[in-house]
């Protein structure tokens, strides 16, 4: 595989995330356009160029395209990377459960994978998997690697949580909700702020709203929230409210709670 050629990709990835992260389409001429940067990297390596496709598919909303340039790709090529594209269009796809059990397949044939375990660590965060991604970052303390600040936070957030001692197997739930609520109240990129406060847990998803459909918006979470009768959630408190002013991030208070942690 040429350096030219993985450079264009990256560059195409770039253009993609743009699209993943604030969960919008691309208008149809620059579709028309990355599909031209997709064909100039198919034309020297198939496996990354159907991966392209694949993620150009995704951030179209095709999820039958997406699978299949995926599918292509994995056909193609043996290397895990391509495992992780197809993980990151589940993921743009809103296919969380998908996306997450595609990374873990992942880890078990990649020995010192410091990039993948930094995204696995947020996205095991994303969807309630608290127990793995304290598991995820001792393994990136094994192997030396570093952290970046989102992921070091989800781990910090994750240590508040089962320091909390609230059910474990509550969190891809109460997740699962709260993502449902933002796609249908038309929520992009919320600030997730979790607090431990004695033995009450709050877990806030901040966001810029008026009073009155906060209000609203919370009634939903609380009516969501009282569906999860199997579990015990008394001490459990979770919602959407605006943005509170932080002080910037200290991290060796970070590091210090989740030093302090007990593992096992």
């Amino acid at each position: 595989m040429s350096k030219v050629k993985l450079t264009n990709f990256q560059k195409l990835i770039d253009q993609l995330s743009v699209y993943s992260l604030n969960e919008t389409h691309p208008d149809a001429f620059t579709v028309i356009r990355m599909k031209k940067e997709a064909k100039k990297i198919i034309a020297e390596n198939l496996a990354l160029g159907a991966s392209a496709y694949g993620l150009i598919a995704a951030v179209e909303g095709d999820l039958e395209e997406s699978e299949s340039q995926h599918a292509i790709a994995i056909k193609l090529s043996r290397k895990p990377h391509y495992i992780m594209y197809r993980a990151i269009s589940m993921k743009t796809l809103g296919k969380h459960a998908e996306s997450y059990r595609l990374m873990q397949s992942i880890m078990k044939v990649m020995p010192k994978p410091i990039d993948l375990l930094n995204s696995e660590i947020i996205l095991a965060f994303d969807t309630g998997h608290h127990k793995e991604v304290i598991a995820f970052y001792d393994e990136l303390v094994r192997i030396q690697g570093s952290i970046t600040t989102q992921a070091l936070i989800s781990v910090y957030f994750s240590t508040l949580i089962i320091n909390s001692n609230i059910d474990l197997e509550a969190f891809p739930f109460t997740t699962l909700l709260l993502k449902s609520l933002q796609k249908i109240n038309n929520i992009k990129d919320p600030n997730t702020v979790v607090e431990l406060i004695g033995d009450q847990l709050y877990f806030w998803l901040e966001i810029i709203k008026d009073e009155q459909t906060l209000s609203l918006i919370n009634e939903q979470v609380a009516n969501g929230m009282a569906t999860l009768t199997s579990f015990n959630l008394q001490n459990f408190h979770a919602g959407f409210r605006t943005e509170v002013p932080r002080p910037e991030v200290q991290y060796v208070e970070l590091y210090k709670v989740i030093n302090d942690h007990d593992r096992y």
